[in-house]
């Protein structure tokens, strides 16, 4: 079969939709919010964050596509407990320098935090779903097709 009787969009196409998918779909992960709408978070543990020192980063970075705050954070369990935490995708900002705010663990076994005066996002966590899966999907199919020739 000649390349010019195939059906569907080019390989390149498809790498070109898996990479931006991918990128959309990470970049979005910075829009999910914290747990402040979950009703019972009595399960899980809770601290105080004090904002320490924050930096830019982008264009393209852990936080995905965009400029955004990467904040070292100092946390305060209620058992007395001290550690730090980086927070990425402008969870925090220089603004907040100073400033204590509530935490709770992420998950019930989890040893990271998040926002608890935050409301979770679950369009920004389908839509960062979407992204992942579109662009595993689409490079699957590219990488199959550069196989095949």
């Amino acid at each position: 079969m000649s390349s010019g009787s195939r059906r569907g969009p080019s390989t390149f196409l498809l790498i070109l939709i898996g990479v931006v998918a991918l990128a959309a779909g990470w970049t979005a992960l910075n829009f999910r919010g914290g747990v402040a709408d979950v009703k019972d978070l009595s399960d899980r543990p809770h601290a105080t964050a004090l904002v320490k020192t924050c930096k830019k980063a982008g264009p393209i970075s852990i936080s995905g596509v965009g400029y955004w705050w990467t904040c070292k954070v100092a946390i305060t369990t209620k058992t007395g407990h001290h550690s730090t935490q980086t927070f990425n995708g402008s969870q925090f900002t220089p603004d907040d320098k100073g400033k204590k705010f509530p935490l709770a663990g992420a998950g019930r076994t989890s040893s990271t935090w998040s926002r608890a005066d935050v409301d979770s996002n679950n369009i920004a966590v389908m839509s960062a779903a979407a992204g992942m899966i579109i662009g595993i999907i689409a490079l699957i199919v590219a990488g199959r097709r550069l196989l095949r020739r």
